[in-house]
């Protein structure tokens, strides 16, 4: 997969009208199986604006974990898409699609939702969380069509495993048989947060976050970001995300000569959990996270 070709989007116009069309198209196949407060969310002021925002939810979650901050962005006068990634949104919480997320899929999804997002506003926005801060990160690499990406805690690496560590394991599970695992192997269904997201995570699925984050990281070292500007959020309280990953990708845009690349730290003391987004995880601190992020969706 050269990063020549990922490069290669439509630079014509896109109109409102058009993007609509196709959002709503998306909205009406999210039905056998669904669950229906869980469908891509599209907050429209009913023109083309002259911001956009596209924000990637976390794996296991589902679009509910953006919608305050799509109110807030939509309060700002922004035309606001919150979509239902791939194999996300179901009502059984137990679903196989937790196992079926693929590199493939997720590049594709990334770059036609990006797409979309030029008929809904003159500069887009990009911003995700975890597995939404790795598909953001593609977008900060390889997207010069937008204006801003907000990478929160991408999941290039899990906490527990070792930097170096990272690459052997990424390899040594795609000769293993998938394993589901419980967030939470105590409390299981019951686990604390949302109740709409999944409670369990897949092994194979997670593999292919890692590797399109080992995509990203690989190119990073030879090329400066795409975008016209680039955050990233690091959480230091953060217990899922491998913290030194994150700061390793800023390094290497830096590296690579790019200016246009701000880090921001929520610091330990907060005591903010992974999941900064959700109003309903009880150590959130939406309160310190939203204002911050929302400064920079204003650039």
């Amino acid at each position: 997969m050269p990063s020549s070709s990922l490069r290669l989007h439509s630079t014509q116009d896109h109109a409102y009208n058009d993007s609509l069309k196709k959002i709503r198209v998306m909205q009406s196949n999210e039905t056998t199986g669904y669950n229906p407060s869980l469908k891509t969310i599209l907050l429209t002021q009913g023109k083309k604006t002259k911001k956009a925002v596209l924000w990637f939810h976390g794996y296991t979650a589902a679009t509910l974990q953006f919608k305050p901050l799509a109110e807030l962005c939509f309060k700002k006068g922004y035309n606001v898409l919150v979509p239902c990634i791939p194999h996300h949104g179901f009502k059984d919480r137990l679903t196989d699609e937790v196992s079926k997320v693929r590199m493939k899929e997720l590049v594709q999804f990334t770059d036609t939702m990006v797409d979309v997002m030029h008929g809904l506003g003159e500069e887009v926005v990009v911003g995700g969380l975890s597995m939404g801060g790795v598909m953001t990160s593609w977008v900060a690499q390889y997207r010069a069509d937008v204006a801003i990406a907000v990478i929160i805690a991408p999941f290039l690496g899990a906490r527990i495993i070792p930097t170096k560590m990272t690459p052997l394991v990424v390899a040594g599970t795609g000769i293993l048989p998938d394993i589901k695992q419980w967030w939470d192997a105590e409390k299981k269904m019951d686990c604390d947060g949302p109740k709409y997201g999944y409670p369990q995570y897949s092994f194979k699925s997670l593999r292919q976050i890692l590797k399109m984050g080992m995509k990203i990281r690989a190119d990073a070292r030879k090329e400066q970001p795409a975008a016209n500007k680039v955050f990233m959020v690091i959480n230091d309280h953060d217990e899922s995300v491998n913290n030194e990953l994150c700061q390793e990708l800023v390094d290497s845009w830096k590296g690579s000569g790019a200016g246009n690349v701000q880090t921001y730290h929520f610091p330990d003391e907060l005591g903010i959990p992974h999941d900064c987004i959700s109003i309903e995880q009880p150590k959130g601190n939406t309160r310190v996270v939203y204002p911050t992020l929302m400064k920079m969706v204003s650039g």
